[in-house]
């Protein structure tokens, strides 16, 4: 068995062999049966089920690469970012290289972030990155073989004894590298799991795993940072579509109460981050981060401010930051005040402080690096 065979994304000789697959999971048919229609599934589901088999089968007869995978979805996509957004920004495409690069990015969306990441490159011209995501997203078989088509590869997040988590650590940087050398760009989030509160701060731990496959051969921390060829992104969401489900969690957590997940949860979160309506969302691409520095602390505060240079300040940002104090900003409007009760005004009074507090800091962070610019 090749070394990434368990994590990679799967390549053009997969393909035929994991539409096969789709096309007789029965929970993948019924997904996209009620999905797509809703109604009739409830009332006829038998037949919903088949004529979605169908369909999907005329679909599928002629795609025999990822490439021809991804450009049956872009319809989709196309549809879903038309529906859920209102204006999509993309800056600073200038800084993406020619050659492979890592893309590392906030992370406050499952399946949006690198989704947007790569939807920005296809529709430039670019090609499109890896993507790594973690094994707990994966519960379901069928999200599994969509993700590794779609050029997903599995970060192995559930490993918790100290040997194998360090083997696995290996395995990834080692695969993330091959991705590299193949010219393969990829897409990581710049620390693992969602930033549920909004504060976006790379994890040296991640740093160092990147790193472990050139300190195997002989690179020092520069050298390994410099191969990566690290591009960061920033992701600026004027509405969170999981915004008050991470409000209830953090509001859980700060009470000190233990906070379990639901067994779907995670997959629940991605569909509701696909479905839900953003308004204004903005992709930056920032320059290549260089630095002549061995420390993962001064890497990951370069790429912290670049990141946060990066980000879109929206209304929501500056009214949350006005409720919280903050003497730097006018006073909110009351069409935003409107909007704001609509959208959470059931709410308790934790939740919405809560909320104020995730929706307050992109425009801290963003007031902090023009500060520190001038």
């Amino acid at each position: 068995m090749n070394e990434f065979d368990d994590i990679r994304a799967y390549d053009d000789h997969d393909v035929d062999d994991v539409l096969n697959a789709l096309l007789k999971d029965s929970e993948f048919i019924a997904f996209l049966s009620e999905q797509s229609y809703p109604r009739l599934s409830r009332w006829v589901p038998k037949w919903v089920r088949n004529q979605t088999h169908q369909r999907l089968e005329q679909h599928l007869q002629d795609v025999q690469t990822v490439a021809q995978w991804q450009g049956l979805l872009a319809p989709y996509v196309d549809k879903l970012l038309q529906s859920t957004i209102k204006t999509l920004n993309v800056s600073g495409l200038e800084h993406v290289p020619h050659g492979p690069c890592l893309f590392i990015s906030n992370h406050g969306d499952i399946a949006m972030d690198p989704l947007l990441v790569n939807y920005a490159l296809l529709k430039s011209g670019r090609p499109t990155s890896r993507v790594a995501i973690g094994d707990n997203l994966l519960s379901k078989p069928f999200v599994s073989k969509i993700m590794r088509l779609n050029k997903s590869f599995v970060v192995k997040r559930s490993i918790t004894a100290r040997r194998e988590k360090l083997e696995s650590l290996q395995t990834l940087s080692n695969y993330i590298h091959s991705c590299l050398k193949t010219q393969n760009s990829v897409w990581i989030a710049q620390k693992e799991g969602r930033a549920k509160d909004n504060v976006d701060v790379t994890d040296t731990a991640v740093l160092k795993m990147l790193h472990m496959a050139g300190r195997k051969l002989g690179w020092d921390f520069q050298q390994s940072m410099h191969f990566l060829n690290i591009i960061p992104v920033s992701l600026s969401y004027e509405w969170d579509p999981c915004d008050i489900d991470k409000a209830k969690e953090l509001s859980h957590v700060n009470q000190g109460l233990r906070y379990e997940k639901s067994h779907d949860e995670d997959f629940q979160s991605i569909v509701k981050g696909l479905r839900g309506y953003k308004g204004r969302v903005g992709v930056h691409f920032g320059a290549a981060i260089k630095l002549d520095s061995q420390s993962a602390e001064d890497w990951g505060r370069a790429i912290d401010h670049a990141i946060h240079q990066g980000y879109e300040i929206y209304p929501v940002n500056e009214f949350a930051a006005s409720k919280l104090g903050e003497t730097s900003v006018n006073a909110p409007s009351e069409k935003i005040q409107a909007i704001w009760n609509k959208r959470y005004g059931q709410e308790s009074e934790d939740i919405q402080k809560q909320l104020l507090q995730n929706y307050r800091q992109p425009y801290l962070v963003r007031q902090e690096t023009v500060h520190d610019c001038r």
